[in-house]
């Protein structure tokens, strides 16, 4: 009885929009796992293209994904989430059938640029609705989303693993299935519902702790605070074009050095697990580290910490030991970055800010390729790792700017 009343209590902590929209960005993120540590691998294995041009076409990719961001952010503070999560959903799933069904290079450069845009319209939405239903709830709003997306992960690389190990195009039609079903969800569980009295609550306080002021009656919001917005926008990019050299570059370099690709896979089931089972030292973590900016600067510590290690790799296990550090790293970053915008957004724009700062990973995710595909094919992949410990200078010193203006701002 008692476990039962632990298990109820822990399910009641949490809104009940915020279990769907946990559900949903885990079915989301399933199917883009299907496809997105394969990429590479795809290009260069079955379409026999060079690592470089990898690199470019993920990089229009990541470009149209940029786009995405932005537009799904914008039409999610006019129209409201749900259309744009049915908009990018169908659209997603279109694009991958497309794929499945044809064989061709000019198609797969064309769909992975549109397929890039469709994709990424739900994740601003799917952050603004966070924001949106439980203000009050803070990193831990954007932690819960974050922890049902990676367990995404670690189902959809899994599976998506498995299933290209027989066919890309099973992995392409699995992933499109995966969409499919995340929006028939959306159409039954997922609304626009008005703000509670509580949430309603939640956001006047923040709207006065932020000095918004109410004038005749009506109430006038502050001005967007681009300075500590844009420090976020460029550490976010910047430790995201470290962190994709583990789906490209790294990648590609254990594939050259007799590491199977469901070894390679097991590393991002192993970062899902971690995401899960870690939570309650993550906890006790936050507890010391209690600002968002203490929280970012360690988890580029542990990023720095991640590839430093690389440096020495010589087996499989010390891949493991990267990707277990790199891990803990993005448990306080991935979820803390989103949350420290959301404190910094007028309310009318949520969604628009939240779409620049995905912007931000996505452009990181644009450039990453591109930059390790020159590095990896032009010198070596030691000398490719040392410039990736060396970048992390710059986004150390954009956390500390936005820690200094935040303070500032709120002063």
């Amino acid at each position: 009885m008692g476990i039962m009343t632990r298990l109820r209590d822990a399910v009641n902590t949490y809104p009940k929009i915020l279990w769907f929209l946990a559900f949903g960005g885990f079915l989301n993120v399933a199917g883009l796992s299907f496809i997105w540590p394969l990429n590479s691998l795809y290009i260069s294995g079955e379409l026999g293209r060079p690592l470089t041009v990898a690199g470019i076409v993920l990089l229009l990719h990541s470009a149209g994904a940029s786009i995405g961001q932005l537009t799904g952010g914008t039409l999610f503070d006019k129209i409201g989430g749900r259309p744009v999560l049915l908009l990018g959903l169908f659209s997603s799933a279109t694009l991958m059938s497309l794929i499945g069904l044809f064989d061709s290079w000019p198609l797969y450069v064309t769909v992975m640029f549109l397929y890039g845009f469709t994709a990424s319209l739900t994740f601003p939405a799917l952050n603004a609705f966070a924001a949106k239903s439980w203000p009050e709830g803070g990193r831990r709003a954007f932690n819960f989303i974050y922890v049902a997306n990676n367990i995404g992960v670690a189902v959809g690389t899994a599976a998506g693993g498995l299933v290209a190990s027989y066919s890309f195009q099973l992995a392409f039609f699995s992933a499109a299935f995966t969409f499919l079903l995340f929006a028939v969800f959306v159409l039954f569980k997922i609304h626009d519902r008005p703000v509670s009295p509580e949430a309603q609550a939640a956001r006047a306080a923040q709207a006065a702790s932020a000095n918004e002021t109410a004038a005749a009656g009506v109430l006038i919001e502050r001005k967007i605070p681009w300075v500590p917005v844009m420090s976020l926008f460029v550490g976010f990019l910047t430790i995201w074009v470290v962190y994709v050299q583990w789906q490209t570059s790294i990648s590609v370099h254990m594939q050259e050095n007799g590491i199977a690709l469901s070894m390679y896979s097991l590393l991002w089931t192993i970062n899902g697990v971690l995401i899960f089972a870690g939570q309650p030292l993550l906890a006790y973590v936050v507890k010391y580290f209690k600002t968002l900016s203490s929280q970012m600067y360690l988890g580029t510590a542990l990023f720095l910490l991640c590839y430093a290690i690389l440096l020495t790799a010589d087996s499989y296990w010390v891949f493991m030991i990267g990707m277990i550090i790199l891990t803990f790293g993005e448990m306080l970053l991935w979820p803390g970055i989103p949350a420290a915008v959301a404190q910094l957004s007028p309310p009318s724009r949520a969604g628009f800010l939240q779409g620049l700062i995905g912007s931000a990973s996505t452009a990181g995710r644009m450039l990453g390729p591109m930059l390790g595909g020159l590095l990896y094919d032009n010198t070596s992949f030691s000398t490719l790792l040392m410039v990736m410990v060396f970048l992390h200078a710059l986004p150390t010193a954009a956390f500390i700017l936005y820690a200094r203006t935040h303070k500032k701002e709120r002063t």
